[in-house]
């Protein structure tokens, strides 16, 4: 058995880690049980926490080394800050692992790398670039079609490439991961892997895991165009059309100092806007241009309204991009100017104002444009949800984006119904289902006696981590100050004591929590589907409705369902009445919920979709 079968890990129940990343593990554990050498998809929106899925997928997967890779240099060292145990050290801190000495050994494969070094690892992180055949230094070159056992892509979009399909052929008998935040392509071509999980965005704005999104047009009403040929007559749009195709009016309007100016002015009003109602929170505007001469006259337009700029792009010398990196990072800047060098796995939770100066024909680069200003500022850092995370696009409205933000627009819409649904919380529906849902409670004289599954909901392991690491620190000092006068030892051999008493209780607790969670697993991992079954109950009669055209909030669905659900209430919502209906079904075929196996809930996710299909006739 490999480190990712033996090593015992807290995830489903995991308070630390996100429902979108504990869900999506559970359907890739799920997959790669039934097909051991499968291709799998999973969808995540930028900022929900690609990376934090990464390093939890191979647990009880991977029975052997895992290979991730990644497109680019920007996107690795996003996945290797979280990876890494001297950068974030993800797995102690979301208590994925209690005992530091248990997590993964990570390595960056470069050229020169020891063969040695490579076996030791469980994840090698590269990138597509430095896995070409032909090349001595590529890692195809080093090691046999056997050496990995999982394959991780990073931004799956990109995997239809010539380069990445030559790795999988290479580790034919690989399981294979792709990862995207972006499940759409510029070339037409299909995303490979089934698809195993899709988390819509709608769902991460309402769960406040990502920023919220709103857009703004600029536009004017006197708009003329001078041509090269006749530069002394002035058209009007309308004129123009007739003799200019609209990707030559989408360019000149982008191009254009004043339409551009237009923009510019509306961001810092809106940054402005910002400062004024939240002043501590350091927001930036990320204003994305057509090329690199383009992006330093937009960085000129911005310094000239007295806004402190940073200018990152390819043609920069490496230092130089570091050196401006390291500014935005610092907060030493008010506006960030790119190409595309940002574009892609590139975070910086500051940036919620985005000024687009360039027409786009690709949804995925609009998408990967727009992922830039979607991760979350923590809580403790704002002044208020709806201020701080709300992020604004702007963009000229003739320079043709309107299409490509309603992909966006349908999902903000999406995702306000679901705000406004879950203000809802159907008590008839929950009093009627109390007892597939929730723990029964018996009476007996002045106690409570919950059951079983109630119990192990409020076992919570987080709290328990954090306790025995106090309780670690605290003995550690005892014992330390019990013998360190004893000793005569160096300042640097007493720091050693300490360390070999710290370790020794550490590993004692690690054993007894070990055990806990071993003994406690299965019954969490039942309870974590239990609530995502209910979540995806919820989510799919959303769906149905939205898409019959029917008030999720109205209450007219009640005579058509009054005699096929027991004693519905007449004022039960319409949203209620689907999600009755389908857990109603799922009862009947399945049992109820809190007595039904792992495989029998796997089972239930599955026929939800019949159950759709049913209803999609009914109504």
């Amino acid at each position: 058995m490999s480190y990712f079968q033996n090593t015992v890990v807290y995830i489903e129940g995991n308070e630390k880690l996100r429902t979108p990343q504990i869900e999506a593990y559970i359907n890739i554990k799920e997959f790669f049980r039934k097909k051991p050498n499968g291709e799998a998809l999973v969808v995540l929106p930028t900022g929900t926490g690609k990376s934090g899925l990464i390093s939890i997928a191979p647990f009880g997967v991977a029975n052997g080394r895992v290979l991730v890779i990644t497109p680019g240099i920007v996107t690795k060292k996003s996945v290797i800050k979280a990876l890494h145990p001297l950068e974030d050290n993800f797995w102690v801190n979301r208590d994925v692992l209690f005992n530091p000495k248990d997590i993964p050994v990570v390595e960056e494969y470069e050229p020169d790398i020891l063969d040695s070094h490579l076996e030791k690892c469980n994840f090698v992180i590269t990138n597509v670039h430095k896995l070409q055949e032909g090349k001595k230094s590529s890692l195809l070159e080093r090691v046999k079609s056997d050496f990995f056992d999982m394959i991780i892509v990073d931004e799956a979009h990109h995997a239809p490439a010539e380069t990445w399909q030559r790795v999988f052929e290479y580790f034919s008998n690989a399981k294979i991961l792709h990862i995207t935040g972006t499940p759409y392509r510029g070339d037409s071509k299909e995303i490979p892997g089934e698809r195993i999980h899709n988390t819509p965005l709608s769902q991460v704005m309402a769960d406040k895991y990502v920023k919220w999104l709103r857009k703004k047009n600029v536009n004017s009403d006197d708009l003329f165009f001078t041509l090269p040929e006749n530069p002394d007559k002035k058209f009007s749009i309308d004129e123009v059309i007739g003799f200019k195709d609209k990707e030559w009016i989408e360019k000149s309007i982008a191009l254009s100092e004043e339409c551009s100016l237009d923009v510019i002015r509306q961001s810092i009003t809106e940054l402005k806007q910002l400062k004024e109602t939240s002043p501590n929170v350091p927001h930036k505007i990320l204003a994305v241009a057509c090329s690199i001469k383009h992006a330093e006259d937009v960085c000129k337009w911005y310094e000239k309204q007295n806004m402190k700029t940073v200018l990152v792009h390819s043609g920069m010398r490496n230092e130089l991009i570091e050196k401006n990196l390291r500014q935005i990072d610092n907060n030493e800047c008010q506006v960030v100017v790119s190409v595309n060098m940002l574009m892609e796995g590139y975070d910086h939770k500051y940036l919620t104002v985005l000024s687009i100066f360039r027409p786009y024909r690709s949804l995925n680069a609009f998408a990967q444009v727009v992922g830039r200003i979607l991760r979350a500022i923590p809580d403790e850092e704002i002044t208020n949800f709806a201020i701080d995370n709300n992020a604004v696009v702007i963009f000229h409205k003739e320079i043709g984006l309107d299409a490509m933000w309603m992909e966006f627009q349908k999902e903000v819409e999406r995702a306000n119904k679901l705000i406004n649904i879950r203000d809802y919380t159907f008590l008839d529906r929950e009093y009627e289902n109390r007892k597939t849902e929730y723990g029964t409670i018996d009476k007996v004289d002045d106690y409570f006696v919950e059951n079983e599954d109630s119990y192990l909901l409020a076992m919570d392991f987080n709290k328990l981590f954090q306790e025995a690491r106090t309780n670690i620190d605290d003995k550690t000092d005892i014992e330390f100050n019990k013998v360190k006068n004893q000793l005569g030892l160096s300042e640097e051999g007493l720091e050693d004591v300490k360390k070999v008493i710290r370790k020794d209780l550490t590993s004692k607790n690690t054993s007894e929590l070990n055990k806990m969670l071993i003994e406690k697993r299965p019954a969490m991992a039942r309870a974590q589907y239990r609530k995502i079954l209910k979540e995806k109950s919820d989510e799919v009669a959303l769906e149905l409705l939205e898409e019959k055209g029917i008030d999720p909030i109205a209450t007219n669905l009640f005579d058509k369902f009054n005699k096929l659900i027991y004693k519905l209430q007449n004022n039960t919502t319409n949203v209620g009445i689907i999600v009755r209906y389908i857990n109603d079904k799922l009862r009947n075929k399945f049992g109820p919920v809190d007595k039904r196996e792992l495989e029998t809930l796997s089972l239930s996710f599955e026929y939800i979709k019949n159950i759709i299909e049913e209803l999609r006739r009914m109504i």
